[in-house]
This record gives C-alpha cells, sequence and structure tokens, in this order.
C-alpha cells in the first residue's frame, strides 16, 4: 500500500519543487502540477503497480497529496 510519503516524494520529484511535498498544500491553485508534472506523477504511480486515468477522475483528485493518495488507495483495492 503506497504511503502518504510516497506520494508526497514523487510530488517533489514531479513537480521540481520542495513546495509539492509539504502537508495541504493545494497543487492546483499554486500551479505545482503542471500537465507535465502530472505525467510525471502517473507514471511514478504506474510503477509502483497503480493506475489512475485523469480522465476518468475530477480535477480535485490532484489537488493535495492526502487526495492522490485516497485515489491511489482506492486503485490499489
Amino acid at each position: 500500500m503506497v504511503s502518504l510519503d510516497e506520494i508526497r516524494d514523487l510530488l517533489v520529484e514531479a513537480c521540481g519543487s520542495p513546495e509539492a511535498g509539504e502537508p495541504g498544500v493545494d497543487l492546483l491553485e499554486r500551479g505545482l502540477l503542471d500537465s507535465l508534472a502530472l505525467i510525471t506523477l502517473l507514471e511514478g504511480l504506474e510503477d509502483r503497480g497503480i493506475e489512475l486515468i485523469p480522465t476518468q477522475l475530477p480535477r480535485e483528485t490532484f489537488r493535495t497529496a492526502e487526495s492522490i493518495l485516497q485515489a491511489a488507495r482506492a486503485a490499489e483495492m
């Protein structure tokens, strides 16, 4: 099962900013999670056996590390 720390690490790598891994950061509002960063994040999740299909999820899913974790855990089941 993926952890919040793993999601935060993936976000820091994908977004290229340590701010992306901070608790409660709104990735969309701050412009940290752009389309390229989203692809990088999704690839990192796929490497861990988790497939999220952004066109099948509300945009809000990608707002925070916590909301991404919730979607990732749902996809693991």
